[in-house]
């Protein structure tokens, strides 16, 4: 069952350190009525004309230490407060984060960056606001409003106290009408600092893009609409603020005048003295500032209650992939023994099956190569095997046992991918290569590097292994990006490895001396590795080909050739275009023109 709520549950959990800052405030709220007493004394004692300069510095003392004694237990009170404001501010963040770790791939492909931002941020900033000036104004505003209208009444005059109140219930009608305006404006804000966020993401992590094709005109008009856009939404919301704010003052000014008119009255009367009156204005002023902050206390609770829906709808987000009931959780490790029966899989928003009828064996220690065209679902397979999506139950298995049986953080961590995007962190290199939960010394990270060819690229650089990687890896070719995702997954030494198309950005020369440097890693480990170039692929135990998502071919790389199929076909074309590539590099050697051949066989490449 998923929360309901966010701010009830923390007041809930800290109601002993809310006790003590209501406390403190109460104190704080009874020690203000000490000065319209002072006040009302002092007027009465003066009017009488029995006023001594003793009497009149004792008033002033006890006044000031009345003072003095507000802003001490206020300002106390209001530090505790907010205190426990940034507890709640720290908790959501942190719990947000672990909850969007727990969520699968798919939920991100559906968000932008820029509204998880702003989640992370703009809403969470809105609900500390609730819980400092929100509850402070209300525990504050319910105290003091209490006793002194308890004091008006039996200190000065219960009619007029009735008379001078009757103004204010207009105030909480006033809020119930603005309650769901500014709730709704309050989510567009929201949204529409969510679409500014993620225009300024987008634009900074295509910078390159932007640039190259003479975008920054088209960019600054976008950035400008969106922006225009976020200033009108909170242009909107202040208008009912302040429309709100206006209202609720003009009914205070209604309360005020009652007190004056009908008080003086009283007083030409001999109902009250002068001192009473002065008294009783006095407490209507206390009252003011707590009637009004009610107000924007209203605006405030309406805003926080749009954006703790707006978090309550991600934390309440079920993972799509975790751990099964069925997980069991003695299951220390894995050993690579993969076995597919009968695997048919589709995508949660698409028609078609991705995958149809997949079956195959990849015992353990040996290779598997899976080629196929663009779309033809060898990422998906890989995919379902650590479980980025979840492969129905009874169709994937390692070491005989159904993989929904295996505990994710076993599953995934004896598995090492290279993914097609091969992702870096703006951080060092060492840290990309050691990304692991487990340390790794300065020995086994050079080591890694030298088996994914990247380590004479990486002492190059001033700083070596310490040079810190701008945003994505972008300071790195997409070749050492490529070689930089190798090294990470070599280095935990898991028990299946997995090359995703990770050798496209290199050239074949350093593309061989990978693969030669793979081979003692490759040795007794689980191996899949898809590519399109057949010379990554050919020295595998078996290969696959996809087409459609069914495996249309298999068998090793002699028996393909041999049935002269999908896969003998693709070796063909690949087979000229090096060819040609080959000539090409000798013409521009001789500097003359090309061979026949080399004509005949660069022409084959293109068509290819």
């Amino acid at each position: 069952m998923g929360r309901k709520h966010i701010l009830w549950g923390h007041i809930k959990e800290h109601r002993y350190a809310y006790a003590f800052g209501f406390a403190l405030l109460s104190i704080s709220c009874a020690l203000q009525l000490v000065i319209p007493i002072l006040l009302g004394t002092f007027t009465d004692r003066l009017e009488l004309g029995e006023l001594t300069y003793g009497e009149a510095a004792t008033i002033a003392v006890w006044m000031m230490a009345a003072g003095f004694g507000v802003a001490l237990f206020r300002s106390t009170g209001r530090i505790y407060l907010f205190r426990l404001s940034r507890v709640l501010d720290m908790r959501i963040r942190d719990d947000l984060f672990k909850h969007w770790e727990k969520l699968s791939t798919h939920y991100f492909k559906n968000q932008r960056v820029g509204d998880l931002m702003s989640y992370a941020i703009s809403d969470v900033s809105v609900i500390r606001d609730v819980t400092m000036s929100g509850i402070f104004n209300s525990l504050e505003a319910v105290v003091l409003i209490t006793i002194t209208v308890v004091a008006m009444v039996t200190a000065v005059d219960p009619l007029l106290t009735f008379l001078t109140m009757l103004p204010l219930p207009l105030l909480s009608i006033l809020a119930y009408r603005f309650n769901r305006r500014i709730q709704k404006e309050s989510a567009g804000v929201q949204e529409a600092i969510g679409d500014l966020t993620s225009r300024v993401q987008e634009f900074i992590a295509g910078i390159r893009v932007v640039k190259a094709f003479v975008q920054e005109r088209e960019q600054s008009r976008l950035f400008r609409r969106d922006n225009e856009h976020a200033v009108a939404m909170n242009r909107r919301l202040v208008k009912s603020n302040s429309l709100f704010g206006a209202l609720s003052s003009g009914v205070v000014g209604v309360s005020f005048l009652v007190s004056v008119v009908l008080g003086g009255i009283m007083v030409l009367r001999g109902r009250i003295t002068l001192g009473e009156f002065v008294a009783f204005n006095s407490y209507l002023s206390l009252l003011m500032g707590p009637i009004e902050n009610l107000g924007k206390v209203a605006n405030t609770m309406q805003r926080g209650k749009a954006s703790e829906n707006r978090l309550l709808a991600i934390l309440n987000t079920e993972p799509d992939v975790a751990d099964d009931s069925c997980a069991d959780a003695s299951i220390r490790g894995i050993e690579g023994d993969i076995v597919i029966r009968n695997l048919t899989f589709r995508y949660p928003e698409a028609h078609e099956p991705a995958l149809r009828d997949i079956s195959l064996r990849v015992p353990k220690g040996t290779s598997l190569a899976i080629v196929g065209r663009v779309g033809s679902g060898k990422s998906t397979l890989v995919h379902l095997l650590v479980r980025l999506y979840n492969p129905p139950k009874g169709t994937v298995f390692l070491d005989g046992r159904d993989i929904h049986d295996i505990p994710l953080n076993v599953l995934r961590g004896g598995i090492g991918i290279v993914p097609q995007d091969q992702f870096l962190f703006s951080t060092t290199i060492r840290d990309n290569i050691g990304f692991d939960p487990k340390p790794y010394g300065d020995d086994d990270i050079e080591r890694a590097a030298k088996v994914a060819q990247v380590y004479d690229n990486i002492v190059e650089f001033p700083n070596q292994f310490q040079t810190a990687l701008g945003e994505r890896g972008v300071s790195l070719s997409g070749g050492q990006r490529q070689r930089v995702s190798i090294a990470r997954a070599i280095i935990k030494k898991p028990s299946i490895l997995i090359f995703d198309d990770s050798l496209s950005a290199v050239d074949t020369e350093t593309e061989d001396r990978i693969l030669e440097g793979l081979k003692d890693v490759m040795e007794d480990r689980t191996t899949i590795i898809i590519g399109h170039r057949i010379s990554s692929v050919q020295s595998a135990d078996q290969i696959v080909v996809l087409e459609e998502g069914a495996i249309v071919e298999r068998g090793d790389h002699e028996s393909l050739l041999a049935l002269n199929g999908i896969y003998a076909d693709m070796y063909h074309k690949q087979l000229l275009d090096e060819v040609g590539e080959r000539h090409g590099r000798e013409w521009d050697d001789a500097g003359g023109e090309p061979t026949g051949a080399g004509r005949g066989a660069a022409g084959g490449g293109r068509a290819g």
